[in-house]
């Protein structure tokens, strides 16, 4: 596995980085995919890699100003790979930023059905690049 994992924002999909050594696991940005799944599956695969191994503690940001239904099932399925991390003993939280209350319910209603510690940041929409 290597320790890295990256991918560059474009207008349809999140930065995603997923370091290891440094302790960094985001998702920032719009996630509007075609293809959720062929989108998030390496990252998927990368959380499995990661699980063989974890540190005692993971934060992972979900920053996402905006998400389809197809990538809204994909972080489900992130959620439910934390979530089996997190059976091994390792101390996971969710730092949710969100900019509106559809945001915030969706977190609220992902930390219920997946049971993970949730922090929720609120964002002023203003710095969004019109």
């Amino acid at each position: 596995m290597s320790s890295t994992f990256y991918i560059e924002p474009t207008e349809k999909t999140p930065l995603v980085v997923l370091d290891a050594l440094n302790d960094k696991f985001e998702i920032i940005g719009v996630s509007i995919p075609q293809d959720g799944r062929e989108f998030y599956q390496p990252i998927l695969d990368w959380l499995g890699e990661y699980a063989k191994n974890p540190k005692k503690e993971m934060e992972f940001v979900l920053n996402l100003d905006y998400f389809n239904i197809s990538s809204s099932k994909m972080i489900l399925f992130i959620l439910y790979k934390l979530q089996e991390i997190s059976t091994s003993g390792v101390e996971i939280k969710i730092k949710w930023f969100f900019n509106s209350e559809e945001l915030l319910e969706a977190g609220e209603d992902y930390q219920f059905i997946s049971k993970l510690k949730f922090e929720y940041i609120e964002t002023s929409k203003e710095y969004l690049v019109s």
